[in-house]
């Protein structure tokens, strides 16, 4: 018997060879709890370099076309600035908006994503 359980020999499976590859094979076998933590602790090694990537020192993430934005309180309303990096031309972008009261916090926030998207 192995640690595995009775182990049959049959016609096909009558050597001690058999058997032992046939151990193996069970030995090799990962139960789900296996499976799981090597997701969970996967190094990401085989990830494409498109994929966003979380530094371990820091809480910012990583990627050379994202965009960033600070959104700032004003008197006269809101201030957002955007920050992003031009990989072609070797440069830190900036770009300021202003939001007033009056205006809607939400379309003009859609608005300023839409502009960001189309100069990148």
């Amino acid at each position: 018997m192995s640690q595995y359980g009775q182990v049959h020999a049959t016609a096909k499976m009558s050597s001690s060879r058999n058997v032992a590859r046939l151990e193996k094979k069970l030995m090799r076998k990962r139960t789900l709890k296996q499976r799981f933590k090597e997701w969970l602790f996967d190094d990401g090694s085989d990830s494409s370099p498109n994929e966003i990537r979380i530094d371990e020192d820091s809480v910012q993430l990583s990627r050379e076309t994202s965009v960033r934005f600070e959104i700032h309180q004003a008197a006269g309303g809101r201030v957002v600035q955007t920050r992003r990096y031009d990989q072609r031309k070797d440069r830190h972008m900036e770009g300021l908006y202003i939001i007033t009261p009056d205006q809607d916090f939400g379309r003009e926030i859609d608005k300023i994503i839409t502009m960001e998207a189309l100069k990148a």
